[in-house]
């Protein structure tokens, strides 16, 4: 009864997890996609087919090129593959012929999974129509005077705007504004932005001082602290996209500035839903294979900057095809989550677990200064993992084979989880007597594995 207890509560937080998901996607205001590396649409989500290309379920399955025109799908593609190499997401903005007429449109690229093996990349791309902006910046660049600037953009924005002098004066604020940080007007912008939590004000203040030099800036995401009574995100931090633009005379001198605060707090929430998705094992809460794998090859990838080296820790549970075979996957399951438990618990603060599939587990250790301190960490995560559980038909044996691979040398992922691997099964091969560690013979000979 508590296997099949244990069962459905994992099934029921899955559907959770998934209803939770399609119910904020389905309510943001934001177009959505998901492609793989080529440009093919996986998923479109929207709550206006006028701002799509072609209908949704025309879309599906199709590449960016045959969908929309020549110049936006190439530019795309190229957006594509550079977040897919460095990692990093990027802002794109574009402009495309839809139902809804010629339209503006800023979207944000991020990585979903890497390109692994045969396997392609796969990217998440949240599009926010902007024409309204666009069109308020073209009234900018045309010289409108400040008062039809401000009274048009208060109007059609929906968003908190300002203007300030070149002192930091505050010269006028919408409504909007003082709802989104949280507190009344200010007479400066300092003070108007002093709800910016403590790790963004220095990127705020750059932002600032640089465009009131008269300097291009980007947007940039800056993170709010709100009272607890707030209803949308309580005590955390309230999300918003910065825009800021310069303000001159008709010679050219800065007058100040004018700045937008748009609120993305929901697609910030969508965006990190997609990146745990992503890289979270659903049963065990660990890093999944491909996390694991990719934290790897940024841990060993560079020298370290000191003597200390990195230890990979290969784990292994004994007997659990038997525990499969005999009580059924519900219990394997339950004892996968124990031991997940159990090696989070035993790590150290900076280490890492990860599941690569079945019952084997990965923790990846930064900051190891000798084997000896590697074997040290294996030793407690044997320890940890040795006991009698619980998994509702029966109580069984926890052991574990573990091997250890240590070293403080540039190292590809592929030869270091073949070191520790290599070593667990030695350990598993002198008859379960816990953990073994892979020596290196430091470039002077090949590694052999040792007790």
């Amino acid at each position: 009864m508590i296997a099949v207890s244990e069962a459905v509560r994992v099934s029921e937080a899955l559907r959770e997890s998934e209803a939770r998901l399609q119910a904020l996607l389905s309510s943001l205001d934001d177009l959505v996609f998901e492609l793989d590396e080529t440009g093919t649409y996986l998923g479109v989500w929207t709550t206006d087919d006028t701002l799509l290309a072609a209908p949704r379920m025309e879309l599906l399955g199709r590449n960016v090129r045959d969908a929309i025109d020549a110049d936006v799908a190439l530019d795309l593609i190229q957006v594509i593959r550079r977040v897919l190499d460095t990692g990093c997401p990027e802002l794109w903005e574009y402009r495309l012929e839809v139902p809804a007429g010629y339209r503006w449109f800023q979207g944000r690229v991020a990585a979903i999974t890497p390109p692994r093996g045969g396997a392609s990349g796969r990217i998440c791309l949240l599009v926010r129509d902007v024409t309204i902006q666009k069109m308020a910046e073209e009234e900018i660049s045309r010289s409108l005077s400040r008062e039809q600037l401000l009274s048009r953009l208060s109007e059609a924005l929906p968003v908190g705007l300002f203007q300030i002098d070149t002192a930091g004066r505050v010269i006028f604020t919408n409504d909007l504004l003082h709802t989104i940080v949280g507190h009344a007007p200010a007479s400066t912008i300092k003070a108007e932005l002093s709800s910016v939590v403590a790790e963004d004000r220095s990127a705020v203040g750059a932002a600032l001082a640089a465009v009131l030099a008269g300097q291009p800036v980007d947007d940039i995401e800056v993170r709010f602290r709100l009272s607890a009574s707030d209803p949308l995100v309580g005590d955390a931090a309230r999300v918003c996209l910065l825009s800021l633009r310069t303000l001159t005379d008709g010679e050219g001198t800065v007058t100040g500035a004018v700045g937008c605060l748009s609120d993305i707090t929901e697609r910030v929430q969508l965006r990190t839903e997609l990146e745990v998705r992503a890289s979270v094992d659903p049963l065990t809460s660990c890093m999944n294979r491909a996390a694991s794998l990719e934290l790897l090859r940024r841990t060993i990838a560079a020298p370290s900057a000191t003597t200390e080296g990195r230890a990979l820790i290969f784990i292994d549970l004994d007997r659990f095809k038997s525990v499969n075979d005999r009580y059924g996957h519900a219990a394997g399951d339950r004892l996968l989550v124990d031991v997940a438990d159990r090696l989070r618990g035993a790590v150290r603060g900076c280490d890492h677990v990860g599941r690569l599939g079945g019952d084997e587990f990965l923790v990846i250790c930064p900051r190891v200064h000798s084997s000896r301190q590697a074997i040290a960490i294996a030793e407690r995560l044997a320890a940890a993992t040795t006991a009698e559980v619980d998994v509702g038909p029966a109580v069984v044996a926890l052991r574990t084979s573990i091997g250890v691979a240590w070293t403080n040398e540039v190292l590809d992922a592929d030869s270091f989880i073949a070191q520790a691997d290599s070593a667990m099964y030695e350990s598993k091969r002198t008859g379960r007597k816990g953990v073994s560690l892979f020596i290196s013979a430091g470039g002077d000979g090949a590694p052999a594995p040792a007790q």
